[in-house]
């Protein structure tokens, strides 16, 4: 199925730009659409500017950590797009509010998993 046509685009924040690569290479080659980018900031502006059918956020970063961008797309922007969460202390995050969690290291096939999961 080729999902890029008719969906917005998924976003992915990590610090780390092995993980940004391997997981934007993994989604394209699976027909979704990525945005990727490396800091909390720089996800913030890449949400106000841009629809996302999904978003992806390391938990752990310099700067803004992923459950500030959670909160300030909730609170602030008042946007309901589904946010997964990725960390290596998943247990930190049972009584968040994101959508889902992938405990770290995950699998591609977990990955494509949980994008099936809110995109399709």
């Amino acid at each position: 199925m080729d999902t890029s046509q008719r969906l917005d685009p998924i976003l992915i924040i990590d610090d780390e730009s092995s993980i940004l690569t391997l997981l934007s290479k993994s989604l394209t080659r699976n027909g979704y659409t990525v945005d990727a980018v490396e800091s909390g900031e720089k996800g913030i502006e890449k949400i106000k500017s841009n629809n996302y059918s999904l978003i992806f956020t390391d938990l752990r970063m310099p700067g803004l950590s992923g459950e500030q961008v959670l909160q300030h797309l909730r609170k602030i922007l008042n946007d309901l797009t589904p946010v997964v969460g990725m960390s290596g202390t998943p247990w930190l995050l049972e009584n968040s509010d994101f959508d889902d969690v992938l405990a770290k290291p995950f699998s591609m096939t977990e990955l494509l998993k949980v994008a099936r999961q809110f995109v399709e």
